[in-house]
């Protein structure tokens, strides 16, 4: 349920997004916002990561070299 004030724009938006099929919209709309969700504690890892890094004096340039290094130790196994 959403306000009157707001039904206009729902509708305009589930027209142009979904030709008038609410349901479709709302599938639409939960995808979208699942994948904000995931982009935005893709950010908040990346975060965590780049601080602990800086923590350990480990620069940006040098993670992808270990990163390397340990990927190829364990094909080694």
């Amino acid at each position: 349920s959403i306000p009157e004030t707001e039904r206009s724009r729902l509708d305009h938006l589930v027209e142009i997004f979904s030709g008038g099929n609410r349901s479709a919209f709302l599938r639409m709309a939960m995808d979208r916002m699942e994948a904000a969700d995931r982009a935005q504690r893709l950010r908040s890892i990346q975060s965590y990561g780049a601080k602990r890094s800086s923590d350990l004096g480990i620069s940006p340039s040098e993670i992808s070299d270990r990163v390397k290094r340990v990927l190829a130790r364990r094909a080694e196994v």
